[in-house]
């Protein structure tokens, strides 16, 4: 019989059901390649090409394992032309049979599964290992693999299950492993090794990602999902203002009808204050950009030493099951604050300004006038307390009170002052003590002096014409032959009286240059360097300046320097006067709204321009 040379067209096992011939039955299997033997020479020609795809190493389970097989060559189909006889061709096809029959019963599939391949710190995995075949299988040696340092591969169980295979029993052979993550990342895993009868396998289970418990990624949208949590600063001193924020940072918004719901820490050993939450934003991380929605709280720490900021949690209400994102927790140092031996300190923490005014400048003796305090910056209102009114001599001060304006971020005192002797009172400058965080030091602001006048009552002059009426009735009684002598006597009693009632008031009452003057050297010497308040003592005391000396009051709102060029302009000032003046009281007006503090320079060089307005005024007056 002539050989004929046959072309086999290899196929993959998932374009086409493979089948293959094992002696006179028909096995599937997923490695065999689809070819129709009619005759004998081509099953000797097939089973010669599988045993040289043996040797050469065999991918099991779509390329997950391999069978690293080294096998002798078996068969040759061009040696056959050595067998010439009808009976030495028989003899060797049933040689080629009988080893087509062993190898096709010790055939071994071999996969790895791990599931889910997307995990959190916290979770684990499932990594599943299969070897089955179509025999029966049995002493087989159990897998070897090293998932360290990325796993830890803790054993669960194994399983053993039988089936028929034609009329054969097949065994598959299981083993079950908890994977446990022990680094964040992305991890290729090793190779997983087994032997059978002297053969050694193996299988690759592919790749695991494993994100910290910030994070959860979609496999079926692919969007990524993170919290995070930060304060600032990190080493607070005691009551120091502390700024917390939690963040959640998404790629795509979840397929979902519920929205995530976030959970923030009890922060005990806080006081906390919360915020409005800031406008939603996105951020570029690592080439990605994400949506950021913030909450924030103002926390106050209460004690020093070592506090632990209990994690933050987001519920994100996915459809297979909630899945639970955690922030890690966050450890801050409180230091105590320095020492410090004034009884000016009461407490105040964070960085503040002092000012103060009255509500009028003028008042008669007996009668009262309100100063208001008030303290405003950033920091811990929290520890502000109502500043000390030093002494003012012939004055009663009582409060303080509760002032109107109060904010979150100012405090106004108010207090009531009761002068009880005529003339210019000197509000002395207030000083508050405060400690300041960010330089680490105590700080001290201060107002500047207010002037105002204290007149009499006008009762005094009435008392007195009151009395002259009396003792003219009394003469009158006497008589009234005496009664023209006792008048012209009562007439010139009362005008002495009057003339030195008068004087005594004019006596009292301090000239409003001279009273202007000497406030705006108190001014300079107290080296107040806070602008806010620098600038409202100067244009108080030109607004009480002006109002004295030109017979109008410039108080409330009619104290600014559109009111005071009108003024001025009706009282004959001239025009570079009027400019002069309103200039003052411009820079003043920069100034209360300027945080900075003023250098020294700058404030001899406005006091120096509003005595010499105040001189040139006094000398126009006096012409």
């Amino acid at each position: 019989m002539r050989m004929r040379s046959t072309t086999l067209n290899w196929h993959s096992s998932s374009d086409t059901i493979s089948r293959k011939w094992v002696g006179s039955k028909k096995m599937s299997g997923r490695n065999a390649r689809t070819q129709t033997f009619p005759n004998l020479r081509r099953a000797a020609y097939w089973h010669s090409c599988a045993r040289r795809r043996t040797a050469s190493g065999v991918s099991h389970c779509n390329g997950n394992s391999k069978a690293a097989t080294a096998g002798r060559r078996i068969g040759n189909v061009k040696n056959m032309q050595r067998f010439s006889t009808p009976h030495q061709k028989l003899i060797v096809f049933a040689c080629a049979l009988f080893f087509l029959v062993g190898i096709g019963a010790a055939e071994i599939d071999v996969s790895a599964v791990v599931q889910p391949r997307n995990i959190q710190f916290s979770e684990k995995a499932t990594l599943e290992l299969v070897l089955s075949g179509k025999t029966f299988i049995e002493h087989i040696d159990a897998p070897t693999f090293n998932f360290l340092p990325a796993f830890l591969a803790v054993p669960m169980r194994s399983s053993t299950t039988p089936r028929l295979e034609g009329d054969k029993i097949a065994v598959s052979k299981a083993w079950y492993y908890e994977l446990i993550p022990q680094q964040i990342g992305d991890f290729a895993l090793s190779d997983i090794r087994f032997s059978y009868q002297g053969t050694p396998y193996f299988a690759n289970p592919g790749t695991v990602r494993v994100s910290g418990e910030n994070t959860y990624r979609d496999v079926s949208t692919g969007g990524v999902h993170q919290v995070e949590a930060e304060v600032t600063p990190s080493n607070p001193y005691l009551n120091q203002a502390v700024t917390y924020t939690f963040r959640y940072l998404y790629t795509t918004v979840l397929p979902t009808r519920e929205s995530p719901v976030s959970t923030l820490p009890d922060f005990s050993g806080f006081l906390v204050e919360e915020l409005p939450a800031p406008l939603n934003e996105t951020k570029r991380v690592r080439g990605q950009t994400f949506q950021v929605q913030a909450e924030v709280r103002r926390l106050y720490p209460q004690k020093a030493g070592r506090i632990v900021i209990e994690p933050a949690s987001l519920r994100l209400p996915l459809d297979r099951g909630p899945k639970t994102l955690k922030t890690g927790a966050i450890a801050l140092t409180v230091r105590p604050l320095p020492l410090f031996q004034s009884q000016q300190f009461s407490g105040a923490i964070g960085d503040y300004q002092i000012t103060a005014q009255i509500d009028k400048t003028r008042v008669e003796v007996g009668n009262g006038l309100t100063l208001s305090v008030r303290i405003s910056g950033l920091g811990n209102m929290q520890t502000v307390t109502a500043p000390q009114i030093p002494a003012i001599p012939g004055v009663t001060v009582s409060g303080p009170n509760p002032g109107a304006g109060s904010t979150p971020e100012s405090h106004v005192y108010a207090y009531a002052l009761v002068p009880s002797q005529v003339g210019t009172v000197r509000i002395p400058a207030i000083a508050y003590t405060y400690f300041a965080p960010e330089l680490g030091t105590y700080q001290t602001t201060q107002t500047a002096p207010i002037p105002f006048t204290v007149l009499p009552k006008p009762s005094t002059v009435v008392e007195v014409a009151s009395d002259g009426v009396a003792w003219g009735e009394w003469l009158i009684l006497l008589g009234m032959p005496l009664l023209v002598i006792v008048l012209a006597v009562g007439g010139y009693l009362w005008y002495r009286r009057l003339a030195s009632a008068r004087a005594a008031v004019e006596r009292h009452d301090v000239p409003p240059d001279q009273g202007a003057l000497a406030t705006l050297t108190e001014i300079l010497e107290s080296r107040a360097d806070n602008a806010t308040a620098f600038g409202n003592a100067i244009a108080q005391v030109l607004y009480q300046y002006l109002s004295e000396t030109l017979g109008i009051s410039l108080v409330g709102g009619s104290a600014n320097p559109d009111a005071v060029r009108e003024v001025c302009a009706k009282a004959g000032l001239s025009d570079a006067t009027i400019q002069e003046v309103a200039d003052i009281l411009a820079q003043c007006d920069y100034y209360r709204f300027s945080p900075a503090p003023l250098p020294a320079a700058e404030r001899q060089a406005l006091i120096s321009r509003a005595e010499k307005v105040i001189r040139e005024i006094k000398n126009l007056q006096e012409t």
